[in-house]
């Protein structure tokens, strides 16, 4: 009797390593931008990117599809109501990358300002999940004050506006559309004015945060300092990523904050370990057995290159370099202050 096939994106950091150790799925890799290619072979798990809507039309497009997957985090391409209709499941790594993109917020905060003025001023996070909090805990060791926004932890969460008093304001939230919190346009243009001079904003989480008339509204601002590595529309192009590519006082990469070696390697693992359980696989080595110290690129150097090849990009009217730099990103070596290790 055959198995089960599993299909993931070439490229996905720690993949062949880590699927090698199923022995009850028939584990395949495909071109990560042409996933339609592999419904020829009736696949009963199906691993993709967040750029692959997964709805309605992808169950019916991929009827042998059990699970749809990603091993990041995102939840926001997902249309689970279509997926409950279709009697399918989907599967993530929540929290995965949140080391990551911690570790880029405290490099992006060297980028401007040295320890010791940081300790004389203080960050307001939006949203205290697992990436806020992973934040929270790299400026506590240290010994940088923060403050946090998050309707849905009411101890010590401070009204909003007080964060937008902050010197540094910095954006974690999941991106969504209904309930009682919707972060869709969360920060629209009186919001954004409530920013003092100086002040550094940045956005990891969703460029939807904010609507395109506000998002001009924050690069007319020059007395803003301003990292951002998620626009809307992404990837950017035309006159507005021309207008970014020669913009002052400000970092800009590729939608690549959580790409570091951990974060992405975690992300595998943990949606391995779902798998595991699912398919009554044997458990997996410990994650330290995939982690490699030699690394092309480290966090803590890699953002004046990043933003320098993008900015470049754009100047040359290179419009798809965003997705191929994302599609293709080399490992990241983490910087260690996780404490996720």
């Amino acid at each position: 009797m055959s198995l089960p096939i599993l299909f993931y994106p070439e490229g996905t950091v720690g993949a062949s390593e880590i699927f090698s150790h199923f022995r009850n799925l028939d584990v395949r890799s495909y071109p990560a931008k042409s996933p339609e290619e592999i419904e020829k072979f009736k696949p009963t798990v199906l691993i993709a990117n967040t750029r692959l809507k997964v709805n309605r039309e992808t169950c019916r497009a991929f009827p042998s599809v059990k699970i749809f997957a990603t091993v990041s985090s995102g939840t926001d391409h997902v249309n689970f109501s279509d997926l409950k209709k279709e009697s399918r499941v989907f599967i993530n790594s929540p929290g995965s990358n949140a080391g990551s993109v911690a570790e880029y917020c405290w490099v992006s905060l060297l980028h401007f300002f040295s320890e010791e003025e940081l300790r004389k001023k203080n960050v307001g996070i939006i949203g205290f999940g697992n990436t806020g909090k992973m934040f929270g805990k790299i400026l506590e060791g240290k010994n940088i004050p923060y403050v946090y926004n998050d309707p849905f932890i009411k101890d010590r969460s401070v009204p909003l506006d007080e964060i937008l008093k902050c010197a540094i304001v910095s954006l974690h939230v999941p991106l969504t559309s209904d309930g009682p919190y919707p972060t869709t346009n969360l920060l629209d243009k009186d919001k954004i004015s409530k920013l003092k001079e100086g002040t550094l904003l940045l956005n990891t989480s969703r460029g939807e945060v904010w609507s395109e008339e506000t998002f001009q509204t924050i690069l007319a601002r020059k007395d803003l300092f301003k990292v951002m590595d998620v626009f809307s529309p992404e990837p950017p192009k035309g006159k507005i990523a021309e207008q970014m590519a020669s913009l002052e006082n400000s970092i800009f990469t590729p939608h690549i904050a959580g790409y570091s070696q951990l974060g992405r390697l975690l992300g595998t693992y943990r949606l391995a370990e779902k798998l595991c359980i699912l398919y009554k696989e044997s458990p997996l080595p410990p994650l330290s057995e995939f982690l490699k110290s030699n690394q092309p690129i480290s966090t803590e150097t890699f953002l004046k290159e990043e933003d320098r090849n993008l900015r470049d990009s754009w100047k040359n009217q290179d419009w798809e370099y965003f997705e191929r730099r994302r599609n293709s990103y080399p490992v990241r070596k983490d910087l260690g202050l996780s404490d996720l290790y």
